[in-house]
């Protein structure tokens, strides 16, 4: 456990790791713009330059589908920025996961969201599998990717990669 605002403090819980894992979010409801920037960007950001100077190899960084510094949208725009602040940290391998909407249930109260998990759950897997999916996915999704062996040094990977590498037998397209 560290307090993120004072990230400075907790340097040795970075330290020695070879594979990190982000999966800091927040929402501008829950928290505010500020907050959610704070959050969604500046815990991010510390958290991943950290990791890299405790010698972290592969650093996983869970983002959002559509994610883009240019939108006009702040949570777009916050996701798309953070991306490429992680990139300039120069990590040996950096795996962005972009997942659409996530299918879990929250401890707090999100109609919206609430609704969209049902709508997507009475659609085809095909057209869903575009759009959502599910957390538990997500996570066999990154662990399947951090002991996969590649060459490639950036890897963005988009719903439908994270189907694909999150299947419950850990089957994955080469």
């Amino acid at each position: 456990m560290v307090d993120f605002e004072k990230l400075d403090d907790y340097v040795s819980a970075f330290k020695d790791y070879d594979v990190g894992f982000c999966c800091l979010g927040t929402t501008r409801r829950k928290a505010g713009a500020e907050g959610f920037v704070r959050v969604d960007r500046d815990y991010v950001l510390k958290s991943a330059e950290l990791a890299k100077a405790g010698g972290c190899k592969h650093f996983n960084l869970m983002s959002s589908k559509g994610a883009d510094k240019s939108s006009n949208f702040l949570y777009l725009q916050i996701k798309g920025e953070i991306e490429d602040r992680v990139e300039e940290l120069n990590f040996d391998r950096y795996s962005i996961f972009r997942p659409g909407v996530l299918l879990c249930d929250r401890q707090e109260s999100r109609p919206g969201e609430w609704l969209t998990r049902k709508f997507f759950g009475f659609l085809p897997v095909s057209w869903a599998s575009k759009h959502s999916v599910p957390l538990v996915t997500v996570v066999r999704a990154m662990l399947n990717n951090a002991v996969r062996p590649s060459d490639k040094k950036k890897e963005l990977l988009e719903n439908n990669d994270i189907y694909d590498l999150g299947k419950a037998d850990g089957s994955h397209k080469p």
